[in-house]
C-alpha cells in the first residue's frame, strides 16, 4: 500500500480514538523509520497547517512557563483538555501541545514544577498516542514525566523526578525512574 494512502487510514483511525466517548486509552499504528515524513506529524502537513501547530504550541509553552495558574488552566481547556477543579499547575510545567485533548486532569490535583506529560511519542516503526488521566487529589512530584497512556490513580502520589510509563493506583506512591510502586501508601 502507498505510504500516502496508508498514512491517511493512520489518520483517520486516530482521529476516531481521540473521539471523547471512546473507551480506549492507547492508540498505536505502524509506520516507516521516525526520520521518514509521517502525516501523523504537523511539519509534514501543509504549510499554513503546520504554522498553525507552531504558534499554538508556542503559546501554550510560553503559558505554562508563567507563574499564573489560572492562565495556564485557561489555555489547556481553550485547547481541548478536560481540566477540573481546585487543580494547581506549577510553573515550568510542559504538556505536549499536539494531543492536548487527550489530557484530563480531575479535581483538586497538583502539578509539581517542572513536571512533562507526553501524550504522543514516535518508536522505531510506530506511532503512539494515549489519552492521560489524573485522578482526583493526586500529586505529581516536580520534573517527574508521564508517558502516553498513563492513568495516575485518585490520591496517588508521583515522587519527583519519576519517570512513569504504567498507570499508578489509587493511593498509592511511585518513584524512581522507571518508576514502580511502592508496597506502601493507602
Amino acid at each position: 500500500m502507498n505510504q500516502n494512502v496508508d498514512g491517511r487510514i493512520g489518520l483517520e483511525l486516530l482521529e476516531k480514538f481521540r473521539e471523547k466517548n471512546n473507551p480506549d486509552r492507547l492508540f498505536s499504528y505502524s509506520i516507516p523509520h521516525p526520520s521518514e515524513p509521517s502525516l501523523f506529524c504537523p511539519c509534514s502537513g501543509p504549510f499554513l497547517k503546520a504554522q498553525w501547530y507552531y504558534l499554538k504550541a508556542t503559546f501554550l509553552q510560553i503559558i505554562l512557563q508563567l507563574p499564573y495558574n489560572s492562565l495556564s488552566i485557561w489555555a489547556l481547556r481553550s485547547m481541548g483538555a478536560r481540566i477540573g477543579e481546585h487543580v494547581y499547575i506549577s510553573a515550568g510545567v510542559m504538556i505536549d501541545p499536539l494531543f492536548t485533548d487527550l489530557l484530563t486532569i480531575e479535581d483538586h490535583v497538583l502539578l509539581g514544577s517542572g513536571v512533562k506529560i507526553t501524550l504522543h511519542e514516535f518508536e522505531q516503526d510506530r506511532f503512539i498516542a494515549g489519552r492521560v488521566i489524573i485522578r482526583s487529589f493526586a500529586v505529581v512530584g516536580g520534573f517527574s514525566m508521564i508517558g502516553p497512556g498513563v492513568e495516575i490513580g485518585e490520591r496517588a502520589s508521583v515522587a519527583g523526578g519519576a519517570v512513569i510509563f504504567h498507570n499508578v493506583p489509587a493511593g498509592k506512591i511511585a518513584i524512581g525512574n522507571p518508576a514502580r510502586i511502592l508496597s506502601g501508601g493507602k
